[in-house]
């Protein structure tokens, strides 16, 4: 019985902790909301046609420009719809277990 508790008493500060940090970055998430929107304005805008050219043609150095690649923020927006998914995913299941 002691055992069992104890062994309970544990996933629950584990769950405990793991849901303080998903609160965390589920705040950081909301956030940061606009930061995707915007990047995703910018990215195939015209100025980011010219921001492209100019790095491409040496006009801009010494910067880090992945956002200036064709894949970077293609990339960044399906990693977000597969993390969009899978939190849906994870979410009707445990609604499903109630």
């Amino acid at each position: 019985m002691i055992e069992r508790i104890k062994n309970n008493e544990e996933k629950l500060d584990i769950m405990l902790d793991i849901i303080k940090r998903l609160e965390k970055s589920l705040d950081d998430f909301e956030n940061n909301q606009n930061t995707i929107i915007e990047l995703n304005e910018y990215y195939g805008s015209k100025e980011w046609f010219d921001d492209k050219e100019a790095f491409e043609n040496g006009l801009i150095t010494d910067v880090k420009a992945g956002v200036l690649s064709e894949d970077a923020v293609w990339n960044t927006n399906e990693k977000l719809k597969e993390l969009i998914e899978r939190m849906k995913e994870i979410s009707n299941k445990l609604l499903e277990e109630k």
